[in-house]
């Protein structure tokens, strides 16, 4: 860890593979519904499991746009896909920020609005700085 970016990708890291691996046990019928979807079902049901293996499967893609535009892994480095993939992150990671902020589920407000939030910006500085 040499550069303050280096921190920002590692900040990313840990928090995009946080909640892969939360959608991943969503997916897989665990309890923690409460924290998404608008924490209407505690077990989500099976098209909310789909969903959630997909996001699983987007923060697997938005872990290796953050180790690539952080330099930190892959050849892509700066590539210009990595770079237009990182600002495509950052607006779906804000916009998950704000749905999360109208949610209905506290959790979702209190824990996953500022997760979101912060993940958009790390990608916004990452992109910016690079």
């Amino acid at each position: 860890m040499n550069s303050p970016s280096d921190w920002v990708t590692l900040v990313a890291s840990i928090g995009i593979v946080c909640l892969a691996v939360f959608q991943m046990l969503l997916a897989a019928g665990r309890p923690y519904g409460a924290a998404a979807f608008g924490g209407m079902n505690t077990v989500l049901p099976s098209r909310l499991r789909v969903a959630s293996a997909i996001s699983s499967a987007l923060f697997c893609s938005a872990l290796y746009v953050v180790l690539a535009e952080g330099g930190l892994f892959g050849a892509a480095g700066k590539s210009t896909f990595v770079n237009v993939a990182t600002w495509i992150f950052v607006a779906i990671f804000g916009l998950s920020g704000i749905a999360n902020i109208a949610s209905r589920s506290r959790w979702e407000r209190r824990l996953m609005a500022p997760v979101a939030l912060l993940l958009a910006a790390c990608c916004a500085v990452l992109a910016l700085v690079k």
